[in-house]
């Protein structure tokens, strides 16, 4: 049954009359009034009407009318049956006052009669049908909705304007630059101009916003652009709506505004509503001509794309611009100006993610906090003795307690350190939240504890960083391992602060005073210029100059090559400009003052420049031959001949010449030899990549062909076997004396003749680099086999597994077709 929409709620009553509807009788009715109200009654007195039955849904007529027929009132009527018991029959009104059965009745109190069953269910459907057709509300996120404010006319005008100033500058085609820049700062200042109050208590942290937008138009290293661009965009909004504690911080370094892009746009339509209304000339204009400039951007760029005759007319008209990139520039327009628009109003409602302080949250003992703390203590004071002991002890040490090398013992640890450090941050953070302060031993307790903690995971910091330095002070500096210093010396800054915080046990400053480290971090590595860092660290120490990787190196590093010789610094100019012309919004210092050489220093065309061999700053497989390979001097002169130029590889080599071969060395002996690391890891693994045969020009003086087998052993553990065909006897006697002239020249600490080791020998030398390579080099026939062990023994035991090894290379290539 369905319910007019304005109906009042549908009553309890089961019959007509006060009594069945639950309404108060007064404690004594005048009989005058009883008569009045049965004569208005109907025809049907109440006394005699037919109780409800319970399975029978009642008559749609009012609860004030009466069925058509009723039974006579001197007619009885039977008891209807409910639930399987009769019911007593109605009460007879005619019966004297006091002998009718009232509902109790209190002085000034209404007690309600029992509900009929199927009464209950109507008020159940009723009120379930006025909830439905109740509107549903969403009620405004209460951090943003301002219905009060609307955007002024200017800061809807400088939001558009700055969002297609950023799609057209911001990203040129010839990489970021001053462009980034600019516009990034005006992301920053607009909202700030617009916000209109307390612009000054958030100058300092959009002064440091804007320095590190600006790092694009001082540095051309790429890398450290888009670190310090990243870092921008997400301190930006927290610059402009300053959060006070850890949790409102996390918030909006998440990018927590994108909540507030609704409230955004509707404060921009009330913004624009009541500027029309106060002029709507200038307002409706502009976005008038804004809207048409769209249109026609939009539709236009997809006729051109569509037909090339359109195009032609369109590139005859317009300047030249790709329809494809207008389109797409014009969609990064939309987006940012969205960005722009909600970081304007962050800067004007400054909405808050701090949620409110929780007082009295439940806190540890002072035993329970002592106890874990202190037997973490312990440990990292033992570890950091252990750590002493090494480093006062040296490679020597190592080398007798471990079985590796200083660079690899520093390479393994450094990253379980670095893991260390940070877990230990997140261990102080939870400990000083669980500590109890109410009273002062315990105050002192979390402080000597966590004080220890930071001051222990500082010495932690600096062990890693000594690794580092240590790895680095051996192959050299590259991009990783300067980041790898920032971050370090970034921990150790964050230390310090929560040092500070364990002492006054309060660090409501210190979610702010991390992000401040973090940028100041950033603007420092900015300054320390690290690519011209990396070309002058790896030109002014003792390591093989891989002039493939400085090539590499931006502009920022050009300056830093004045100080090679002609030949090298032609190499680093050489295809580092493929044109003159570049657009103005890439302009960067860097590439300005690269450009500034190019008049003193003619550019190179070196083919070594050109295609690398290895990376001498990352592995160090050829560190085995001890520097460049050898006969570099005469294969340079040899090459530009018309011999060089006329050989044609024969494609005519045998069985033996094919990587297949180096699957059938035993190298059993080998993986003795070279044991098992610190790791765990034991076994010969092939590096494919250097498993292969190649037929050789013999104007080269590297014999006729080579085959290559490369093979990784546990941790830095290498094995190369190289069997080079010289044709005859004699070749391949010269030949072995030019490879001894070249590593003697490179700094082998030990050259030795095979004769005195093996006097069976035909020719050969034994070259070792003390701790570090032992290269076996023996003549078999016209064969010249190189057996190099890199990171292993040295010594004697590493005489006996190269030699078998080039008996087997012998047996191979002796094998009938």
């Amino acid at each position: 049954m369905s319910e007019p929409e304005n109906s009042p709620a549908p009553g309890s009553e089961a019959a007509d009359g006060h009594e069945a509807r639950g309404e108060a009788q007064p404690a004594e009715t005048p009989p005058a009034e009883s008569a009045g109200n049965r004569e208005t009654a109907g025809d049907a007195p109440a006394e005699h009407a037919t109780p409800l039955d319970p399975d029978r849904r009642p008559d749609s007529s009012g609860p004030d009318e009466q069925p058509a027929q009723a039974p006579p009132h001197h007619e009885a009527q039977p008891p209807v049956q409910r639930d399987g018991h009769p019911t007593p029959p109605a009460p007879d009104r005619h019966a004297p006052p006091h002998h009718q059965a009232q509902p109790p009745v209190q002085q000034g109190v209404l007690v309600t009669a029992p509900q009929h069953p199927y009464a209950q269910q109507r008020q159940h459907q009723y009120y379930q049908q006025m909830a439905a057709q109740r509107p549903r509300t969403v009620l405004p996120n209460p951090r943003w909705h301002r219905p009060e404010l609307s955007a002024t006319q200017t800061a809807i005008l400088l939001a558009g304007a700055v969002a297609l100033f950023g799609a057209w500058s911001a990203f040129p085609n010839d990489g970021v630059g001053i462009g980034m820049s600019l516009f990034g700062i005006a992301m920053v200042a607009v909202p700030l101009a617009m916000s209109g109050e307390d612009v000054r208590s958030r100058l300092p942290g959009a002064v440091l916003v804007a320095a590190l937008w600006s790092v694009a138009a001082i540095r051309d290293a790429g890398w450290v652009v888009a670190l310090c661009t990243l870092a921008a965009f997400v301190l930006t909004p927290l610059a402009l709506a300053p959060q006070h504690r850890i949790g409102g911080t996390l918030v909006a370094v998440c990018f927590g505004w994108l909540e507030g892009l609704a409230e955004s746009f509707k404060w921009a339509g009330r913004g624009r509503r009541s500027a029309d209304g106060a002029n709507p000339g200038t307002v409706r204009m502009a976005w008038t001509a804004g809207v048409t400039v769209v249109l026609l951007l939009v539709f236009g760029g997809l006729f051109a794309a569509a037909d090339s005759t359109f195009a032609d007319l369109a590139a005859r008209l317009l300047p030249d611009l790709d329809p494809v990139e207008v389109f797409l520039r014009l969609m990064l327009a939309v987006i940012l100006f969205a960005v722009v628009l909600v970081w304007t109003y962050a800067a004007v409602v400054r909405p808050r993610w701090d949620g409110e302080e929780e007082r009295g949250h439940r806190t540890v003992s002072r035993f329970e906090l002592a106890v874990p703390l202190g037997a973490l203590n312990l440990l990292f004071a033992v570890f950091i003795a252990v750590q002493l002991r090494v480093y006062f002890g040296g490679e020597e040490y190592v080398m007798k307690t471990s079985g590796l090398t200083f660079a690899e013992y520093a390479r393994r640890g450094f990253w379980e350190l670095s893991a260390v450090a940070v877990l230990v941050l997140a261990v102080i953070a939870i400990a000083a939240w669980l500590a109890p302060k109410r009273a002062k031993a315990d105050r002192w307790t979390a402080r000597v504890m966590l004080g220890l903690l930071a001051l222990m995971s500082m010495a932690v910091v600096a062990s890693a960083a000594y690794r580092m330095y240590t790895y680095t002070e051996t192959f050299g500096l590259t991009r990783m391992r300067v980041w790898i210093f920032t971050v370090e010396f970034w921990l150790a800054v964050l230390f310090a602060l929560v040092l500070v915080g364990c002492w006054k046990l309060r660090a409501n400053w210190l979610p702010r005073a991390v992000l401040a480290s973090g940028a100041l971090t950033l603007l420092g590595l900015a300054a320390a210029n690290p690519d011209a860092l990396i070309a002058r660290y790896n030109i002014d120490h003792d390591h093989k100059l891989d002039r493939y990787y400085l090539q590499q190196l931006s502009d920022d590093a050009v300056p830093e090559f004045a100080g090679l010789d002609d030949e090298d610094y032609a190499c680093m100019l050489d295809g580092r400009w493929d044109s003159d012309d570049q657009d103005l919004m890439s302009w960067n210092l860097g590439y300005q003052r690269a450009r500034g050489f190019l008049d003193d220093h003619p550019e190179g065309d070196s083919e070594s420049c050109l295609q690398p061999s290895f990376d001498a700053y990352e592995t160090e497989p050829d560190e085995s031959r001890g520097g460049e390979d050898w006969g570099d001097e005469d294969r340079s002169g040899e090459s530009g001949g018309e011999s060089a130029e006329a050989w044609v590889p024969s494609g005519d080599l045998g069985p033996f010449w094919h990587w297949d071969t180096c699957a059938r060395y035993d190298l059993g002996p080998v993986t003795e030899l070279f044991g098992t690391s610190a790791s765990g890891d034991r076994g010969v693994v092939s590096d494919d990549p250097s498993q292969y045969a190649e037929e050789l020009d013999p104007a080269l003086g590297q014999g006729n062909a080579v085959l290559h087998c490369g093979y990784y052993g546990p941790g830095t553990r290498y094995l190369m076997i190289e069997t080079y065909d010289w044709g005859t006897l004699d070749a391949a006697v010269a030949g072995a004396a030019s490879m001894r002239a070249a590593d003697e020249a490179d700094g082998f600490s030990a050259v030795t003749d095979i004769a005195e080791i093996d006097a069976e020998a035909t020719a050969g030398y034994v070259a070792v680099v003390e701790g570090e390579v032992y290269q076996y080099t023996e003549v078999m026939e016209n064969l010249v086999v190189v057996v190099t062990l890199s990171d292993s023994a040295t010594d004697a035991s590493a005489r006996p597994i190269c030699d078998d090894l080039a008996s087997q290379s012998y047996a191979f290539f002796s094998e009938p077709a």
